[in-house]
């Protein structure tokens, strides 16, 4: 059996949050199939398909809108472009 066949089933609420928890807009796409694929298994009325929706929605706006990384005011100054400081 390879990798790809085998069933993982549904990760628990810890695994859901490690795998979701640590998404960057750049793998944000990538971990939201994955957990399509779990809600994929799920019936309709199972009690996590909210939770897994949920999530589903905020990979779906990570990917799309980015992160900002809730910086109010850069605590550094900004740097000089590097043709500023090697004038050609």
């Amino acid at each position: 059996m390879s990798v790809y066949e085998h069933d993982y089933g549904i990760p628990t609420e810890d695994e859901l949050s490690a795998l979701v928890g640590a998404a960057t807009p750049h793998f944000a796409f990538q971990i939201r199939d994955r957990v399509a694929a779990y809600a994929a298994l799920l019936p309709r009325d199972h009690p996590r398909a909210a939770e897994l929706t949920a999530h589903l929605e905020r990979l779906d706006r990570l990917g799309l809108g980015g992160e900002t990384g809730r910086v109010a005011r850069p605590d550094l100054p900004p740097r000089k472009s590097l043709p500023a400081l090697y004038p050609g």
